[in-house]
C-alpha cells in the first residue's frame, strides 16, 4: 500500500464509512481530491466515532483515476472495498474494483 498524505478536514469532500461490528472501529474511503478529480482514494480508521482518523493509508493514485461509489464490508479480521476505478481512457464509472484488506494493515503507521 502507498503511504496515505492526510484525509481533508473539508467536510464536503465525499467518504463512505461503515462502523466493524467486532471492535465499533468505523472504516471509511475518501477521496481528498482537488476540484475536478477523483484521485487519491484514502482509507483510514477511526477509534472515536469519526472525530479523528489517526490511521490512513492511500489505496489508489492515479492521477487521472476516477475512484468513487465505495462500499464497505467487514470479513473477519479484513475489510471489503468495491468501488468505481476508471480512468480518463476507459471512462469514470466503466471498472469496478474489489479489494480485501487486512484490518491490521489499515491500522498500521
Amino acid at each position: 500500500m502507498i503511504a496515505a498524505e492526510s484525509i481533508s478536514e473539508d467536510r464536503s469532500r465525499r467518504a463512505s464509512a461503515n462502523v466493524n461490528p467486532d471492535d465499533s472501529d468505523f472504516v471509511a474511503s475518501a477521496v481528498p481530491f482537488p476540484k475536478g478529480k477523483r484521485s487519491p482514494l484514502v482509507a483510514a480508521i477511526s477509534k472515536d466515532g469519526g472525530r479523528t482518523w489517526p490511521f490512513r493509508t492511500r489505496l489508489e493514485d492515479d492521477p487521472n483515476g476516477w475512484y468513487c461509489y465505495t462500499a464497505i464490508h467487514f470479513v473477519g479480521d479484513a475489510v471489503l472495498l468495491a468501488y468505481c476505478a476508471g480512468d480518463n481512457k476507459i471512462g469514470g464509472l466503466n471498472r469496478l474494483r474489489i479489494r480485501r484488506i487486512a484490518l491490521a494493515a489499515l491500522r498500521s503507521d
